[in-house]
């Protein structure tokens, strides 16, 4: 039987020196930001005055953790192109070759193991010094150690203390997490401390996490996540919701007619662009349909691709008049709602609390329809113009209507979250604004104008912008938490 390896950690009596990260940092020649091994401070306590005395109950310990090579890591469950290879000997091994850059396993990975260079454009993360241990040697953080705290073995030899395999999780020391469920390699002699009550914080957050993280860095998913909802959306309204009114507008007009489906098209296109943009290894994309049987990222990917399929299909279909209109639209309709689907279940993953809601899903196929109703309106304010042929009241009470609701789902969605900062409380407003004006279109009867149509359609994707914007740093703010 093939030895399956773990590292220990005697938390007792190590004493903060960090000898095993500088170690790790010095082998593999790692950038400024990226640490593979961090030693974490933890501390906490206080004084409290009894009478005329004073006592204290202040601790402090240090966790030297890494990749814990878990025997179930997320990491690799949820890579696109299944650049994770967990070996016979329980070594969780990062193939940087197929590695695209998309962070996708940093976010899934409880620990925060794998790490983004941005100088070499792909993930990486700790390797468990193969090279040492083909030599016969210990991995490099071990053979650091000034007081012998930190070690490694196979399960049984190294499984003196906490083994957190076989622990669960939520008995875990802090600042591990409480959540996961990957059994990782990693047993630790308790430091006394561990057990106590009082409030614990990590010390050093900032040497341990150097390299800040930014909103900033999710807006190609946040464009590419928007755009793509848009055109699932748009292609609904124009496909179901509206489809005897368009061709009664378009009339025989052929530029008219596909003026819709060019606008999902560009959507589409533009989106898919934006994703491109995110990965930090352009080369790879081709690989991330590789891992279909676990990664919804994969998933995603196939669903976006199988629904431009079918768009570009239809509206070849519309222009040659072939008559299978019908059955395309319904079958890249259900390619939307699969895209969709794997889109919010890409967010989906314990480690991420923020995220890891039924709000997600919801929240996105709501966006969805917002998104590509509002985009359909202005076109047919504008195709009703230019033809003469006036829309029936009926139809755009039927989207004021459905706009009013869907916005006051979106509302409902932010429950507790609507008033506790100005972007919040900006989103609320804009939704706000945006229920009172279709309000005011129903109840006074008015049909509205393009310039109408045009401004809910901003309002709308102004909204949206920001709740997404919001969405993604509720990531940054999880991580921080910890």
């Amino acid at each position: 039987m093939t030895t399956q390896y773990a590292f220990s950690f005697d938390a007792r009596f190590c004493s903060g020196c960090k000898a095993c990260q500088a170690a790790c940092k010095d082998k593999n020649n790692l950038p400024t930001g990226i640490l593979w091994r961090r030693v974490v401070e933890v501390s906490g306590g206080t004084w409290e005055k009894n009478g005329d005395a004073w006592n204290n109950t202040v601790f402090a310990y240090n966790l030297s953790i890494s990749c814990n090579h878990c025997a179930y890591p997320k990491c690799a469950g949820v890579c696109p192109t299944d650049a994770y290879v967990l070996r016979e000997n329980g070594i969780v091994f990062l193939d940087t070759t197929k590695c695209v850059g998309c962070g996708y396993c940093a976010w899934a990975c409880p620990y925060g193991a794998p790490q983004y260079n941005v100088d070499a454009g792909h993930m990486t993360k700790c390797d468990f010094c193969p090279d040492n241990l083909e030599q016969g040697l210990p991995p490099a953080c071990v053979a650091a150690c000034p007081l012998r705290v930190l070690d490694y073995g196979d399960l049984e030899s190294a499984g003196k203390g906490l083994t957190l395999w076989d622990t669960p999780s939520e008995a875990h020391p802090y600042p591990l997490p409480a959540y996961a469920h990957t059994q990782p390699h990693l047993a630790i002699m308790p430091h006394p401390a561990m057990s106590t009550t009082e409030k614990k914080s990590v010390a050093n957050l900032e040497e341990i996490q150097p390299r800040s993280s930014s909103p900033w860095e999710d807006v190609p998913l946040l464009l590419f996540t928007l755009l793509v909802q848009m055109a699932v959306g748009g292609f609904w309204a124009m496909s179901w919701m509206f489809a005897m009114l368009w061709s009664l507008v378009e009339h025989d007009t052929t530029w008219l007619r596909l003026l819709p489906s060019m606008l999902i098209g560009a959507s589409l296109v533009a989106g898919m662009l934006a994703s491109f943009a995110h990965l930090g290894t352009k080369k790879n994309a081709w690989r991330m349909l590789g891992h279909l049987r676990k990664s919804y990222l994969s998933r995603e990917i196939l669903f976006t691709s199988l629904f431009g399929l079918g768009w570009l299909f239809t509206m070849f279909d519309n222009v040659i008049g072939h008559g299978n209109t019908f059955e395309l639209k319904a079958i890249t309709s259900v390619m939307g709602i699969g895209l969709i689907y794997s889109m919010s279940q890409v967010y989906r993953f314990s480690a991420a609390p923020g995220w890891n809601s039924w709000r997600t899903n919801v929240g996105f196929f709501i966006s969805a329809v917002l998104l590509g109703l509002s985009s359909m309106m202005p076109i047919l304010a504008y195709e009703s113009g230019v033809t003469g042929i006036q829309v029936p009241a009926s139809q755009w009470m039927l989207m004021g209507i459905s706009l009013l609701i869907l916005l006051f789902v979106q509302l409902v969605l932010m429950h507790k979250q609507v008033f506790r900062n100005p972007i919040r409380n900006l989103r609320a407003g804009l939704i706000t604004i945006g229920m009172m004006a279709c309000a005011i279109i129903l109840f006074a009867l008015n049909l509205p104008s393009l310039r109408v149509s045009v401004f809910l359609f901003l309002l709308i994707v102004a909204e949206e912008g920001i709740g997404r914007w919001i969405f993604y740093a509720s990531r940054l703010a999880d991580i921080s938490a910890k």
